[in-house]
Protein backbone atom coordinates (compact mmCIF):
# COMPACT_ATOMS: atom_id res chain seq x y z
CA UNK A 1 0.00 0.00 0.00
CA UNK A 2 1.15 3.47 -1.08
CA UNK A 3 1.71 6.45 0.99
CA UNK A 4 -0.22 9.32 0.56
CA UNK A 5 2.47 10.98 0.16
CA UNK A 6 3.84 8.71 -2.59
CA UNK A 7 0.23 8.77 -4.57
CA UNK A 8 0.38 12.68 -4.49
CA UNK A 9 3.76 12.58 -5.93
CA UNK A 10 2.82 10.49 -8.73
CA UNK A 11 -0.15 12.13 -9.67
CA UNK A 12 1.97 15.13 -9.69
CA UNK A 13 4.33 13.35 -12.03
CA UNK A 14 1.30 12.17 -14.57
CA UNK A 15 -0.36 15.67 -14.02
CA UNK A 16 2.80 16.88 -16.10
CA UNK A 17 2.38 14.49 -18.55
CA UNK A 18 -1.52 14.56 -19.07
CA UNK A 19 -2.06 11.11 -18.17
CA UNK A 20 -5.84 11.69 -16.87
CA UNK A 21 -7.21 8.12 -16.70
CA UNK A 22 -4.13 7.09 -14.77
CA UNK A 23 -4.46 10.04 -12.34
CA UNK A 24 -8.02 9.56 -11.84
CA UNK A 25 -7.59 5.77 -11.20
CA UNK A 26 -4.87 6.56 -8.91
CA UNK A 27 -6.85 9.02 -7.02
CA UNK A 28 -10.38 7.50 -6.75
CA UNK A 29 -7.92 4.08 -5.24
CA UNK A 30 -6.21 6.93 -2.88
CA UNK A 31 -9.22 8.72 -1.48
CA UNK A 32 -10.80 5.50 -0.38
CA UNK A 33 -7.74 4.64 1.77
CA UNK A 34 -7.50 8.08 2.79
CA UNK A 35 -10.67 9.52 3.06
CA UNK A 36 -9.32 12.81 4.76
CA UNK A 37 -6.33 13.91 3.03
CA UNK A 38 -6.51 17.48 1.33
CA UNK A 39 -3.43 16.95 -0.87
CA UNK A 40 -5.51 13.64 -2.86
CA UNK A 41 -8.72 15.44 -2.36
CA UNK A 42 -8.12 18.18 -4.24
CA UNK A 43 -6.14 17.05 -6.74
CA UNK A 44 -9.25 14.22 -7.29
CA UNK A 45 -11.54 17.46 -7.76
CA UNK A 46 -8.90 18.52 -10.13
CA UNK A 47 -9.10 15.40 -12.40
CA UNK A 48 -13.15 15.69 -12.62
CA UNK A 49 -12.52 19.23 -13.55
CA UNK A 50 -9.68 18.17 -16.38
CA UNK A 51 -12.51 15.32 -17.31
CA UNK A 52 -15.08 17.71 -17.68
CA UNK A 53 -13.54 19.85 -19.89
CA UNK A 54 -12.93 16.22 -22.51
CA UNK A 55 -16.26 15.39 -22.66
CA UNK A 56 -19.12 17.96 -24.58
CA UNK A 57 -22.09 16.13 -23.28
CA UNK A 58 -23.70 19.05 -20.72
CA UNK A 59 -25.38 16.80 -18.10
CA UNK A 60 -22.03 14.44 -17.91
CA UNK A 61 -20.14 17.80 -17.60
CA UNK A 62 -22.64 19.13 -14.60
CA UNK A 63 -22.11 15.86 -12.89
CA UNK A 64 -18.41 15.96 -12.91
CA UNK A 65 -18.14 19.46 -12.06
CA UNK A 66 -20.68 18.66 -9.03
CA UNK A 67 -18.53 15.74 -7.84
CA UNK A 68 -15.35 17.99 -8.02
CA UNK A 69 -17.44 20.73 -5.71
CA UNK A 70 -18.54 18.47 -3.14
CA UNK A 71 -15.03 16.80 -2.70
CA UNK A 72 -13.49 20.04 -2.77
CA UNK A 73 -16.41 21.69 0.03
CA UNK A 74 -15.66 18.79 2.21
CA UNK A 75 -11.83 19.61 1.88
CA UNK A 76 -12.52 22.95 3.12
CA UNK A 77 -14.20 21.67 5.83
CA UNK A 78 -10.74 19.26 7.03
CA UNK A 79 -8.23 22.64 6.01
CA UNK A 80 -9.95 25.81 5.77
CA UNK A 81 -6.32 27.59 5.19
CA UNK A 82 -5.16 25.67 1.81
CA UNK A 83 -4.61 27.63 -0.52
CA UNK A 84 -5.24 24.92 -3.83
CA UNK A 85 -8.39 24.15 -2.21
CA UNK A 86 -9.66 27.95 -2.09
CA UNK A 87 -8.56 27.70 -5.85
CA UNK A 88 -10.17 25.05 -6.85
CA UNK A 89 -13.76 26.25 -5.10
CA UNK A 90 -13.34 29.33 -7.02
CA UNK A 91 -12.49 27.57 -10.12
CA UNK A 92 -15.60 24.88 -9.86
CA UNK A 93 -18.10 27.38 -8.83
CA UNK A 94 -16.90 29.60 -12.07
CA UNK A 95 -17.32 26.33 -14.22
CA UNK A 96 -20.57 25.72 -12.60
CA UNK A 97 -21.89 29.06 -13.83
CA UNK A 98 -22.88 27.59 -17.61
CA UNK A 99 -25.21 25.80 -15.76
CA UNK A 100 -26.73 27.72 -13.48
CA UNK A 101 -29.46 30.66 -13.61
CA UNK A 102 -28.45 34.12 -14.42
CA UNK A 103 -28.87 35.48 -10.79
CA UNK A 104 -27.52 32.42 -8.66
CA UNK A 105 -24.21 32.81 -11.52
CA UNK A 106 -24.15 36.73 -9.93
CA UNK A 107 -24.32 35.67 -6.48
CA UNK A 108 -21.52 33.30 -7.08
CA UNK A 109 -19.43 35.65 -8.53
CA UNK A 110 -18.69 37.19 -4.85
CA UNK A 111 -18.00 33.57 -3.71
CA UNK A 112 -15.19 33.15 -6.69
CA UNK A 113 -13.74 36.19 -6.39
CA UNK A 114 -13.57 35.71 -2.34
CA UNK A 115 -11.89 32.04 -2.73
CA UNK A 116 -9.43 33.73 -5.32
CA UNK A 117 -8.61 36.49 -3.32
CA UNK A 118 -7.81 34.13 -0.41
CA UNK A 119 -6.12 31.51 -3.06
CA UNK A 120 -3.99 34.42 -4.23
CA UNK A 121 -3.39 35.48 -0.61
CA UNK A 122 -2.04 32.44 1.00
CA UNK A 123 0.19 31.86 -1.95
CA UNK A 124 0.96 34.43 -4.44
CA UNK A 125 2.31 34.52 -7.69
CA UNK A 126 0.52 31.19 -8.49
CA UNK A 127 -0.63 31.32 -12.09
CA UNK A 128 -3.43 29.41 -12.44
CA UNK A 129 -4.74 31.63 -9.42
CA UNK A 130 -3.23 35.01 -11.33
CA UNK A 131 -5.77 34.01 -14.98
CA UNK A 132 -8.74 33.02 -12.29
CA UNK A 133 -8.81 36.36 -11.34
CA UNK A 134 -7.99 37.95 -14.39
CA UNK A 135 -10.88 35.71 -15.82
CA UNK A 136 -13.09 37.54 -12.85
CA UNK A 137 -12.26 40.69 -13.90
CA UNK A 138 -12.82 40.21 -17.43
CA UNK A 139 -16.54 39.05 -16.92
CA UNK A 140 -17.56 41.17 -14.81
CA UNK A 141 -16.13 43.83 -17.04
CA UNK A 142 -18.15 41.94 -20.11
CA UNK A 143 -21.69 42.26 -18.43
CA UNK A 144 -23.95 44.18 -20.85
CA UNK A 145 -26.21 47.28 -19.42
CA UNK A 146 -29.19 44.84 -18.97
CA UNK A 147 -27.36 42.20 -17.11
CA UNK A 148 -25.82 44.87 -14.60
CA UNK A 149 -29.33 46.34 -13.80
CA UNK A 150 -30.98 42.97 -12.85
CA UNK A 151 -28.23 42.75 -10.51
CA UNK A 152 -28.49 46.05 -8.88
CA UNK A 153 -31.73 45.03 -8.48
CA UNK A 154 -31.27 41.56 -6.51
CA UNK A 155 -28.33 42.54 -4.65
CA UNK A 156 -27.94 46.68 -4.97
CA UNK A 157 -24.03 46.68 -5.35
CA UNK A 158 -23.51 44.16 -8.25
CA UNK A 159 -19.45 43.10 -8.50
CA UNK A 160 -17.12 46.02 -10.73
CA UNK A 161 -14.42 45.54 -12.38
CA UNK A 162 -12.55 46.60 -15.92
CA UNK A 163 -10.76 45.29 -18.63
CA UNK A 164 -7.50 47.25 -17.44
CA UNK A 165 -7.83 45.26 -14.10
CA UNK A 166 -8.04 42.12 -15.93
CA UNK A 167 -5.16 42.84 -18.12
CA UNK A 168 -3.13 43.38 -15.03
CA UNK A 169 -3.68 40.09 -13.83
CA UNK A 170 -3.68 38.31 -16.94
CA UNK A 171 0.29 39.50 -17.50
CA UNK A 172 0.92 38.82 -14.04
CA UNK A 173 -0.18 35.50 -14.94
CA UNK A 174 1.96 35.26 -18.31
CA UNK A 175 5.19 35.98 -16.27
CA UNK A 176 4.67 33.64 -13.71
CA UNK A 177 3.78 30.73 -17.04
CA UNK A 178 4.10 31.84 -20.28
CA UNK A 179 2.89 28.27 -21.68
CA UNK A 180 -0.77 28.97 -20.40
CA UNK A 181 -2.27 29.09 -23.44
CA UNK A 182 -5.75 29.70 -22.08
CA UNK A 183 -4.23 32.99 -20.16
CA UNK A 184 -2.32 34.34 -23.36
CA UNK A 185 -5.67 33.98 -25.12
CA UNK A 186 -7.24 35.85 -22.70
CA UNK A 187 -4.81 38.15 -22.55
CA UNK A 188 -5.47 38.57 -26.44
CA UNK A 189 -9.12 39.16 -25.99
CA UNK A 190 -8.69 41.94 -23.19
CA UNK A 191 -6.16 43.83 -25.38
CA UNK A 192 -9.04 43.61 -28.27
CA UNK A 193 -11.42 44.79 -25.75
CA UNK A 194 -9.58 47.71 -25.10
CA UNK A 195 -9.15 48.45 -28.17
CA UNK A 196 -5.60 48.12 -28.51
CA UNK A 197 -5.30 45.53 -31.84
CA UNK A 198 -1.78 45.06 -32.06
CA UNK A 199 -1.03 43.72 -28.89
CA UNK A 200 -4.10 41.85 -29.17
CA UNK A 201 -2.47 40.29 -32.23
CA UNK A 202 0.64 39.60 -30.45
CA UNK A 203 -0.85 37.77 -27.91
CA UNK A 204 -3.32 35.78 -30.14
CA UNK A 205 0.22 34.46 -31.88
CA UNK A 206 1.91 33.93 -28.85
CA UNK A 207 -0.93 31.12 -27.66
CA UNK A 208 -1.14 29.59 -31.22
CA UNK A 209 2.75 28.94 -30.95
CA UNK A 210 2.43 26.82 -27.61
CA UNK A 211 2.75 23.72 -27.45
CA UNK A 212 -0.96 21.96 -27.02
CA UNK A 213 -1.11 19.34 -24.40
CA UNK A 214 -4.63 17.57 -24.67
CA UNK A 215 -7.47 18.25 -27.23
CA UNK A 216 -8.53 21.34 -25.29
CA UNK A 217 -5.41 23.05 -25.97
CA UNK A 218 -6.09 22.13 -29.27
CA UNK A 219 -9.34 23.88 -29.54
CA UNK A 220 -7.71 26.87 -28.14
CA UNK A 221 -5.05 27.12 -30.32
CA UNK A 222 -6.94 27.06 -33.12
CA UNK A 223 -8.86 29.93 -31.71
CA UNK A 224 -5.70 31.82 -31.32
CA UNK A 225 -4.86 31.36 -34.85
CA UNK A 226 -8.13 32.15 -36.40
CA UNK A 227 -8.11 35.55 -34.06
CA UNK A 228 -4.64 36.29 -35.19
CA UNK A 229 -5.68 36.83 -38.33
Amino acid sequence: MSSAQEIVDKVDQLHLEREFVKISELLVEGNKQYPDNVEIMWRLARSYFDKNEEVTDKAEKKKLLDQALELTNKAATVDPNHWAVHKWLAILISALGDHVSSKEKIANAFKIKEHADKANELKPNDATTLHLIGRWCFSIASIGWVERTAASALFGTPPTSTFQEALKYFLEAYSADPTNIRNALFTGDTYAALKDNTKAKEFYKIAAAIEPKSEFDKNLVKEAQNKAK
